[in-house]
């Protein structure tokens, strides 16, 4: 059985190697609401592998980096905003919710 895990990154966002102790690195993917750690297994065998798991993410990440640069660069226009949140209303609202926002259809 396989574990998926999605992130959709928020701006601030980021990748960075830290030192959790003396002798030990990780690397950390995320942000405050989602983090990724990808550790050194102890295992024989386990820097080298990890070392070509991180450079073949490495490649991959920046080949889809330079994929997301093109597509925003081509794009010259978004859905209208009522395609991409259905059920907001953005009509001034004529009474409010519990916290005094606006309602949610």
């Amino acid at each position: 059985m396989g574990i998926h895990v999605v992130i959709q990154p928020l701006a601030g966002y980021d990748a960075e190697i830290v030192s959790p102790s003396p002798g030990v690195r990780e690397l950390v993917v995320g942000g405050e609401e989602a983090t990724i750690l990808v550790q050194v297994p102890p295992r024989i065998g386990g820097l080298s592998d990890t070392a070509r798991f991180a450079r073949s993410l490495a490649a991959a990440a920046s080949e889809f980096g330079e994929w997301c640069d093109t597509q925003n660069r081509t794009r010259s226009h978004l859905s209208p905003t009522d395609e991409q949140w259905p059920n907001v209303s953005l009509d001034s609202p004529s009474r409010g919710n519990e916290t005094g926002g606006p309602e949610v259809d």
